[in-house]
């Protein structure tokens, strides 16, 4: 497993395809806040990545293979 991250928020692929995503919006994962008081730290995005990616690869019996940081795609 591994991760993708920017302001935006989070996506784990593993073999080519992504598994999960996750919004930037600081009450709601499945959003994409709209305004700066509503998003999260762009830290906080990158520690949720990494965690999700090793609870994905622990729970399919997969390896963690890192994550990085892409371009940001949202204004």
């Amino acid at each position: 497993m591994s991760g993708e991250y920017n302001r935006d928020g989070y996506e784990i692929w593993c073999a080519g395809r992504v598994v999960y995503s996750a919004g930037n919006h600081v009450h709601d994962s499945t959003q994409h806040a709209t305004t700066k008081q509503d998003r999260l730290p762009l830290k906080t995005i990158r520690r949720f990545c990494i965690k999700t990616a090793r609870e994905i690869a622990e729970e399919r019996n997969g390896t963690f293979g890192g994550v990085q940081r892409v371009e940001d795609q949202i204004g």
